[in-house]
């Protein structure tokens, strides 16, 4: 009888899956993400059978650990509800060859951003996005001359973009405390070289979210992380910050005849067309308004012998059929997949954001205050730029690695009755 042998009752195991904090991506498999984002941060014409080439791994990567990511991926499902819309675009559209290829791709970039979450935690994504980073800017050293037009990439604002990410990135892992000594060395030096590169190509946009960027990080190593020893100290100072944002934004507003928008943008060399994007906008709203509520579907609007767009182009002096973009994530959606898609992207990224702040709030380390720095960063450039309606890219990534990495991070994951263990950062 178990009660007369004296000793207590087993305990009841319940059957879960353990995601343990010693669990980590292979080499081979961190290797294939280094070369793959190095592959995305250098987006050039004859890496395109590299990027596809990595991107079919991982997708091998995918299946083959899909006890894990299967379950991640089902958890995630606001982010395939865009994909799933824009494949079904080909319905509507009048380019439906065109919109299945591209469509496809929307859809596998849900399944490529688990797959990368499900296998490493988020210092680790930091981590291998910083080495393919330090390879970029190794191979853009050659270029310096000519750096300030782009370099090796199209246009100097890609430039300038690609290298803020990169000095953000860099800059997370130099502070991050818990990595390894000369790696820290390494994304300091990376961090540096990526914002001289920045400074050479001269975008004031890209320029502003790195040094409010850097300034965030540097604050939260500082201030934040010191401030979690004090009883109710990070709830006072979160207060204190949120308080004195919106009085400034208050007295700003009460203001009479205030030129403060104005003298912001003069002060970064723009005007009140946003460098000719309030044009485009219009244009963007004209297209909107033919097809409402289901848009001309994916790559329904930037074809040849669509007339506003030849008529665009030639304003720009490119070729009809070329793809310009709207210079907002909010507008492309609008456009190519109406106000049903927009609501769906919203949803989406209104997703994202909380689960990436809450994670935040219960551990507000660099490496979490760097994802959700990358969540508003993105968020923010959706206003004057269409990256975040890209398919797999390292800003499409950055937006959603905060959400995707909060399932592992600081989840309780019970091996019996009364024990349980906690995902480290």
């Amino acid at each position: 009888m178990l009660m007369q042998s004296g000793r207590s009752p087993a305990r009841l195991i319940l059957p879960v899956k353990i995601y343990s904090p010693e669990r980590q991506a292979t080499l081979w498999e961190q290797a294939l993400l280094v070369v793959m984002f190095y592959a995305f941060l250098l987006p050039l014409e004859e890496y395109g059978p590299l990027r596809n080439g990595c991107m079919a791994v991982l997708l091998g990567v995918f299946a083959y650990h899909a006890r894990e990511t299967v379950p991640m991926m089902l958890k995630s499902w606001p982010l395939l509800l865009v994909p799933v819309m824009g494949l079904l675009s080909i319905f509507w559209t009048e380019y439906p060859s065109a919109a299945t290829r591209i469509g496809i791709l929307h859809l596998v970039t849900p399944f490529l951003l688990v797959t990368i979450a499900a296998r490493l935690r988020g210092a680790e994504i930091l981590r291998v996005i910083m080495l393919a980073g330090a390879a970029v800017v190794l191979y853009c050293v050659p270029y310096y001359a000519t750096l300030a037009e782009g370099g090796p990439y199209e246009q100097k604002n890609i430039l300038a973009y690609h290298m803020m990410i990169i000095t953000l990135v860099a800059l997370a892992v130099a502070l991050h405390e818990k990595e390894h000594a000369l790696l820290r060395v390494i994304a300091a030096a990376i961090a540096g070289t990526a914002f001289t590169f920045q400074l050479i190509a001269d975008s004031a946009t890209s320029l502003l979210f790195a040094l409010v960027g850097s300034a965030a990080l540097i604050a939260v190593k500082l201030v934040w992380s010191k401030a979690e020893k004090v009883a109710n100290a990070r709830l006072i100072l979160f207060g204190a910050v949120i308080a004195g944002l919106l009085g400034v934004v208050l007295a700003l507003s009460m203001m009479p005849q205030n030129r403060i928008v104005a003298d912001f943008l003069d002060l970064f060399g723009k005007d009140a067309t946003l460098t000719g994007r309030t044009d485009i906008w219009k244009a963007a709203e004209m297209a909107a308004s033919e097809n409402p509520w289901f848009g001309v579907g994916l790559e329904g609007f930037w074809q040849p012998n669509t007339g506003l767009a030849a008529t665009l182009a030639e304003l720009t002096y490119k070729d009809p059929g070329t793809f310009i973009s709207f210079h907002s994530a909010f507008w492309e959606m609008r456009v190519h997949l109406g106000f049903v898609g927009l609501g769906l992207f919203i949803f989406a990224m209104t997703w994202a954001g909380l689960r990436t702040l809450n994670m935040w709030l219960q551990n507000g380390s660099v490496i979490n205050s760097a994802l959700l720095l990358f969540f508003f960063i993105n968020l923010a450039s959706c206003f004057t730029e269409s990256y975040a309606t890209a398919t797999f890219s390292p800003a499409v990534s950055l937006m959603y690695f905060g959400a995707l990495v909060a399932f592992g991070s600081g989840e309780r994951k019970f091996l019996g009755v009364g024990r349980a263990v906690e995902q480290e950062d």
